[in-house]
């Protein structure tokens, strides 16, 4: 199959309609270097959440998204236990997909990219139209987020979540394998936040946009958006150790400290612990926080509801859809485990 036609089954759904943004007078700098070659992000460059200021300037924005509600028949998913790389692992070999550490603060289009990979996943996973898998290209989020969205607004690195969501519903994603588009980079991604990507990848993208992003404001919403198999940006302050404590059979990790940063919670589990539990993957590369002992994808952690709940309430998290709104999806579970 052409790869591009194969591509178009999975994303072309129509072109989304414009919403502008009005960050006027807004200007913020972060400062950082770049380190390139490295295989855990230096401490120096693993931030890049742009902050309140910017979340403030952006509620013009959020205030058009949608809000968030599952539609169709009512779940308790409390007592669920979904974790979204079974679909990767199920349509990958058995692999998970590998964890790049980035090379500037562009963790906001990192959060985007693990959003839209492993929703990509899961819709392939359930069958048609979805088709072959392609890599969505980080830096064309972090160009699309800042100038596109932002309009230049910010100086130096980083971005906000809520431009980096309605980046992908307007402006579409670009997948990392079609022809031309370059290695990630860390200069790749800070001239592409400079200028905004190549008129001819935007043009591209466009035909395959993210239909649906809508805030999330408690861990409930966090919790039924992943068990519907809708995965969720997380930008915040909230820190946390390097490398996290096993509780229950599984890295967890507690509040510590500050990490201006944007993230993807891809699991929920309130099933198999003494309490539950939210996966977030980090883009910090795959030995960022230790080797995990439950099978979860390397160089993420699990947070207690508490941790969702401090983040979200900061108003920059979004749950990514392929449909129009956010239909209830029953995940057909036998295609991964057991028969």
């Amino acid at each position: 199959m052409n790869q591009n036609n194969g591509l178009s089954m999975r994303w072309k759904a129509g072109i989304a309609a414009a919403i502008g943004i009005s960050v006027a007078g807004l200007t913020i700098s972060i400062t950082t270097s770049v380190d390139v070659d490295v295989s855990i992000t230096p401490k120096s460059v693993r931030q890049g959440w742009a902050g309140p200021a910017a979340v403030r300037a952006a509620r013009p924005l959020v205030a058009g998204m949608p809000k968030f509600r599952i539609v169709g028949a009512a779940q308790d998913n409390h007592r669920a236990n979904v974790r979204l790389w079974d679909y990767v692992k199920a349509i990958n070999d058995g692999q998970h997909l590998p964890n790049t550490a980035q090379q500037v603060g562009d963790c906001v289009s990192w959060g985007a990219k693990n959003a839209v990979d492993y929703l990509q996943c899961v819709q392939i996973a359930r069958g048609p139209p979805v088709s072959d898998f392609h890599p969505s290209f980080a830096p064309y989020f972090y160009g699309v987020s800042r100038v596109l969205i932002g309009n230049g607004r910010i100086s130096g690195d980083g971005s906000v979540g809520a431009w980096a969501a309605e980046g992908a519903r307007r402006f579409g994603v670009l997948p990392a394998d079609h022809a031309g588009v370059p290695e990630y980079d860390g200069r790749v991604a800070r001239k592409w936040g400079r200028s905004g990507p190549p008129d001819e990848f935007v043009q591209f993208a466009q035909q395959f946009p993210v239909q649906t992003v809508a805030p999330v404001r408690s861990a409930a919403d966090v919790r039924d958006a992943v068990c519907n198999g809708y995965p969720v940006t997380i930008a915040s302050d909230w820190g946390g150790r390097m490398q996290p404590r096993e509780v229950d059979g599984r890295l967890v990790n507690e509040r510590r400290g500050t990490w201006n940063h944007q993230m993807c919670i891809i699991g929920y589990d309130g099933q198999t612990g003494s309490e539950p539990y939210y996966y977030v993957l980090n883009s910090w590369g795959a030995a960022a926080h230790g080797t995990p002992p439950d099978d979860a994808p390397p160089g993420g952690f699990w947070i207690r509801e508490k941790d969702v709940e401090y983040i979200v309430a900061q108003g920059d998290s979004f749950a990514f859809s392929a449909f129009t709104g956010f239909p209830s999806q029953e995940l057909d579970f036998r295609i991964i485990g057991d028969q």
